[in-house]
């Protein structure tokens, strides 16, 4: 039964052709010699000596997915290591039988943070940092959380759609029923959304931008309260699902007016991540197996 250490974890911002030559650079600096190498598009092997001819030996795996690598970590006595060309170690199925070498184990936990090393996530000196350390970034309206302009493109959308139904000034655009219906329905929605920079923040800011003025000129146009905010004249999309759904089932409007923003909203989240993409989650590695 062979003695190592082994360990598996996954990279999601990392490239396989450049993380290739990173793992050889990993093992160069921590005193391998990689004797062996076997590389396809989409999966190598590496195998290294030790270069004093003593201690551990190491085989790595890189296997590439949709989105990252997925890497495993062989460490075991370099006696141990096939001496063939072409041959390895972990091919052979020897992880859930390995039993604990405390050489190997030490020496994998000196190669995993070079190698666990997301390029996408490269740490900046505090002494170089635009924002000062004291204050929170997002009061300098970050844009890597999203969190802060998706709040913002909310309520500007929201106030926007609050101004066209509420406080807008008379003229004739407001009998233009296509441009107001695309006002309050495309482009609110649609700034709302994009801010949110995800398909389901951007549902959610759309559909809170056209659901919440919606509700309070639906409250007044059936005379339940509020009776200066419903304008004239009116807005003929409501007015046409508040003929369809007579009395209290009117109160439903707002949702499905809503609902409708949320799709548009959806898409322009989607548009808005690809423009102003959102920081991924650091790259959870799993435990060693």
């Amino acid at each position: 039964m062979a003695r190592g250490a082994s360990s598996h974890f996954s990279l999601k911002r990392v490239e396989y052709d450049r993380y290739y030559p990173t793992v050889l650079g990993v093992l160069q600096n921590s005193g391998f010699l990689v004797l062996d190498a076997e590389r396809t598009d989409d999966r190598a092997f590496l195998q290294g000596l030790p270069r004093t001819g003593e201690g551990a030996g190491i085989e790595i795996e890189i296997r590439r997915r949709p989105k990252g690598v997925d890497v495993h970590v062989l460490v075991v006595p370099h006696q141990d290591l096939p001496q063939e060309k072409g041959r390895f170690l972990m091919k052979q199925g020897v992880f859930g039988t390995l039993q604990s070498d405390p050489a190997s184990d030490r020496t994998l936990a000196d190669v995993l943070p070079g190698l666990r090393r997301d390029e996408g996530q490269r740490q900046v000196d505090p002494r170089f940092r635009r924002t000062p350390t004291n204050i929170p970034e997002w009061i300098f309206f970050n844009l890597k959380g999203g969190t802060m302009t998706w709040v913002l493109g909310t309520v500007i959308g929201l106030t926007g759609a609050a101004y066209l139904l509420f406080w807008a000034p008379e003229g004739p655009y407001r009998k233009n029923d296509a441009l107001m219906g695309a006002l309050l329905l495309v482009l609110a929605p649609w700034w709302s959304g994009i801010w949110g920079r995800s398909a389901a923040r951007g549902l959610v800011a759309a559909f809170v931008t056209v659901a919440i003025p919606v509700t309070f000129y639906v409250v007044s146009a059936l005379n339940w309260a509020l009776p200066d905010l419903a304008r004239d004249p009116q807005i003929s999309l409501i007015t046409v699902f508040l003929d369809a759904l007579k009395g209290p089932a009117g109160i439903a409007v707002p949702l499905i007016l809503g609902i409708l923003s949320g799709i548009i909203g959806a898409i322009a989240g989607v548009i808005g991540g690809r423009i102003f993409p959102l920081q991924m989650k650091q790259s959870r590695s799993s435990e060693s197996i």
